[in-house]
């Protein structure tokens, strides 16, 4: 008989009896009583049982079963194979098919011996276990709000956590304070606020943090998330959003009625008035609107080197790079182009896709196979990476429980640094699907290719000596324009099926 073993944890901090070692050692010794042979071992380590399609080991598990590579699928219990009723009863129904059957060793149930009925009682306990757990969670998080206890994985800039509590990081209190004093009593605005601080090498709140994706610039919405930010009152104004359900990871907004504010939990930075005179200001602020038009190339404009959008300077008639016009030379260089000569060179990249008033198809496939090498080329290269990253990720996890174990960092210290860590896993898991789902459409070449030539066809029969006219063309057909230093230009073409959605 020949056996395939599937083995997960959710975390790395599982007791060791349901470790990914313990689970595997168990199984050889069963096969091993059985007279049977191991095909493979699939094992997914820091990773969720609420959603079989995230899990990368079951997947491959599902092939080699569709190939019937083996005879029987050995699980620990039902909770490490699914949390999800209809994820089980499709599986076994797929199995049953297959003539594939699976033994649940907690559960002592062969899945070939029982019915769907009763599999469908036993999956109903393990989807319950696990809104269970989450419903004990969101209690434990409640509780704490309710307590003045700070719930969130970052603390405000400025503050640095103790135990549950905020308390001043006298590292950085001045500069938090610095912040509001600019902007209230200087009238700095954003924008100037984000370059002083970079000038003076200041480190982002996220950097401070050891936060996943940390910038090294300030932004000018990380500047508002501070003046916006309640606790510089001293209050805490938590249970804000939270996640739909186990199985819908979205947040949802919560009203303001039915947050949970508790005053005064920890030392104030600013008064309530001074609070809410810059609230206003903001709103003031925010009231200021353009007079609804666009420059041609405004969010399709790229610096070629730093990648920052190109912004429309009146003043010089032309583009020139976002960072440098925001933080400075050196950040990046000017990337200045005159609008006369970026528009033509534009315009003359459209007609060449048009030859004797009909869409030129050499030059159009050129295109399409370029883009297409280009694009499959860098997901693949960052699916690398990502992979890369997560088994990082997961062999940290394991180091800090044994370092917690040990002794060697404090449950705080574990909490929050493996909160980190989970947090960035979870984001790389979901890019992960979704550059899988990129490279399989991308790969899709010929039906990408008639909808860009259908794109073409309409939008060139238009009159792009109209700048409105050419602007909608822009939009449609061009996905990013970068611009070199000197004036140069590449044009990266729109050539999307329109139901693929692009990653960031």
């Amino acid at each position: 008989m020949r056996y395939a073993i599937y083995a997960r944890v959710s975390t790395t901090l599982d007791s060791q009896k349901d470790s990914i070692v313990n689970q595997i050692s168990y199984f050889h010794r069963y096969v091993d009583e059985k007279g049977g042979t191991i095909y493979d071992v699939y094992k997914d380590e820091g990773v969720s049982g609420v959603n079989v399609k995230n899990r990368r080991e079951m997947q491959r598990l599902l092939k080699d079963a569709r190939a019937k590579r083996f005879d029987y699928i050995l699980f620990k219990s039902i909770s490490r194979f699914a949390r999800d009723n209809q994820d089980g009863i499709n599986m076994k129904r797929e199995m049953d098919e297959l003539g594939i059957g699976m033994i649940f060793m907690e559960q002592n149930i062969d899945t070939l011996s029982v019915d769907e009925f009763q599999f469908m009682v036993y999956l109903s306990f393990a989807q319950k276990e696990s809104e269970g757990t989450s419903a004990r969670v969101k209690w434990g998080r409640r509780e704490k709000a309710i307590r003045g206890e700070f719930n969130g994985s970052l603390p405000p800039f400025g503050y640095k956590r103790d135990g549950n509590n905020l308390v001043l990081d006298e590292q950085y209190v001045s500069i938090a304070k610095d912040i509001f004093r600019l902007y209230l009593y200087e009238g700095w605005g954003l924008s100037r606020i984000s370059k002083y601080l970079c000038d003076h090498k200041v480190p982002t709140p996220r950097t401070i943090a050891g936060a996943k994706n940390a910038g090294e610039l300030w932004q000018q919405s990380t500047i508002k998330l501070i003046l916006t930010n309640p606790a510089y009152m001293g209050h805490m104004i938590q249970h804000r959003s939270e996640v739909r359900s186990i199985r819908i990871k979205k947040r949802t907004i919560i009203e303001p009625e039915k947050q949970i504010p508790v005053k005064h939990t920890h030392p104030a930075l600013i008064t309530e008035d001074e609070f809410y005179q810059i609230q206003e200001k903001l709103k003031h602020k925010g009231l200021r609107k353009s007079n609804g038009q666009e420059s041609i190339f405004a969010h399709t404009a790229v610096c070629a080197d730093c990648g920052t959008g190109m912004h429309y300077k009146k003043d010089r008639n032309g583009y020139q790079c976002g960072r440098y016009g925001k933080y400075g030379k050196q950040y990046c260089s000017s990337h200045l182009i005159k609008y006369d000569p970026f528009l033509a060179q534009v315009k003359e990249s459209l007609k060449q896709l048009k030859l004797g008033g009909k869409v030129h198809m050499k030059k159009l496939m050129e295109i399409v196979d370029t883009e297409t090498n280009s694009q499959l080329t860098n997901y693949r290269k960052e699916l690398s990476q990502i992979e890369k990253r997560i088994n990082l990720l997961i062999r940290k996890q394991s180091s800090l429980h044994e370092q917690h174990l040990e002794g060697d960092i404090t449950k705080e210290e574990w909490r929050r640094l493996h909160s980190s860590t989970r947090e960035e896993i979870e984001v790389l898991e979901h890019r992960k699907v979704e550059l899988s789902r990129f490279i399989q459409l991308d790969e899709e070449k010929e039906s990408r290719f008639r909808f860009f030539e259908k794109q073409v066809k309409t939008l060139l029969s238009l009159d792009f000596e109209n700048e409105k006219i050419l602007k909608c063309i822009v939009d449609k057909l061009i996905l990013k324009i970068e611009v070199y230093e000197g004036g140069n230009i590449k044009i990266h073409y729109n050539f999307r099926n329109p139901e693929i959605q692009q990653g960031a």
